[in-house]
């Protein structure tokens, strides 16, 4: 069997820890419950675990308290939820051309039928949106205004609080996408001072796929508008959807084995580890540029963004070689794994002028990702530069 070196932890963490795997193994031998269902002790036990895990994410995030957590399916769900829940007709928002899909096509969604206006704000030569750029595209009716904490096709640190800052100056909601952030950086919502949060639980903090969550500020729920209604376990006696966080906003069954993951995952990802990883990923994105930015005809782009605003996510070309055919070759010739193309971000990719070629190569780290794993990428691009001339 052929060893993989995996590269695309901005796409989801793998392998998931021991542990991890291990909890939803044995949910599924000898569990299989529902939570917040019934009252007899195992249900009550399975829930009492999510709600650990709710517990230990407010803590990790620095939120008030638990029930600011608002569990999803995904970060697209959160920040679908986060969007379409807090705007309405008229309003108008201030996003940025880093954003993702997730991001991009609820806002376009909303905008094609009229009901909301847009503005887009580029980033300056370093990949890096401004404070000022924000504040000259607000508008009076400016309700929201959503930023990515770290772009996945950069890796470029937004400054998320000072521009959380301008939005509340001017009286307007605050959304910060942190899919590539939780995990990797220390994310503290109180710092950044935002109204809502929004990420994934399977990529930094090491949980499985189809979890995700919100972070409401205290006072926003009141504003936020949930996107489905249906049981949750609270108020059944009453056809209307509860108003209490944050039953208000988790209609449906939850993915309980997802979320018995994730609260085995945030054993591991506790402050300290997540200080420790920010730290080790960092020093090996900074081997990993050093190195490649040295072999001809490779181009990294936002290169010009020190160190220290940016996390492990690197993305280049070599040439004008299509990227696919680079991901095909560092696949079956060298067995690494990486993500090619407009990585659902394609305003980004008009900003960087990549459309006509395909997009770029992403590379990206992970708690996984070794010193001798950035080695044999290095000597892959190597070996591709001469191939390829």
């Amino acid at each position: 069997m052929r060893s993989h070196i995996y590269f695309d932890h901005a796409a989801t963490s793998a392998p998931k820890p021991v542990q991890v795997t291990e909890r939803i193994c044995r949910y599924f031998r000898e569990e299989g419950l529902s939570a917040g269902r019934g009252s007899y002790e195992r249900a009550e036990k399975v829930g009492r675990e999510i709600s650990v895990a709710r517990t230990s994410l407010a803590l990790l995030l620095g939120a008030d308290s638990p029930e600011r957590i608002v569990f999803t399916h995904s970060g697209t769900e959160a920040l679908n939820l986060a969007i379409q829940g807090i705007l309405r007709p008229g309003d108008h928002v201030v996003t940025s051309v880093l954003e993702h899909n997730s991001v991009l096509r609820p806002l376009a969604s909303l905008a094609e039928r009229g009901l909301i206006d847009v503005s887009y704000v580029q980033p300056n030569e370093a990949g890096l949106i401004e404070p000022e750029a924000i504040q000259n595209a607000m508008k009076p009716e400016t309700r929201l205004v959503a930023v990515v904490h770290v772009s996945n096709v950069l890796g470029t640190i937004q400054p998320v609080r000072e521009i959380c800052e301008v939005a509340r100056q001017q009286g307007a909601f605050s959304l910060i996408d942190a899919s590539q952030a939780v995990g990797h950086l220390p994310v503290d919502v109180k710092q950044i001072d935002c109204d809502l949060l929004a990420a994934p639980a399977h990529k930094g903090l090491l949980a499985p796929l189809g979890t995700g969550f919100l972070f409401v500020r205290s006072g926003v729920e009141k504003e936020l508008q949930p996107l489905q209604f249906g049981g949750t376990g609270t108020k059944s006696e009453s056809h209307q959807q509860p108003d209490e966080l944050p039953e208000k906003f988790e209609s449906g069954s939850l993915n309980v084995p997802g979320l018995l993951g994730l609260s085995a995952a945030l054993e591991i990802v506790t402050p300290e580890f997540v200080e420790q990883e920010s730290a080790r990923q960092a020093e090996l994105t900074r081997q990993l540029l050093e190195a490649v930015e040295r072999i001809p005809g490779v181009k990294i782009y936002a290169r010009s963004a020190s160190l220290e605003k940016r996390i492990g996510v690197v993305s280049l070309s070599v040439g004008q070689h299509d990227p696919r055919v680079i991901g095909t070759i560092l696949d079956e010739h060298f067995h690494i794994e990486t993500r090619t193309g407009f990585h659902c971000a394609p305003k980004t990719h008009h900003w960087l002028g990549t459309i006509p070629v395909g997009g770029t190569v992403r590379l990206s780290l992970g708690h996984s990702t070794t010193e001798a794993e950035i080695a044999s990428v290095i000597a892959a691009f190597e070996n591709i530069g001469d191939s390829l001339g």
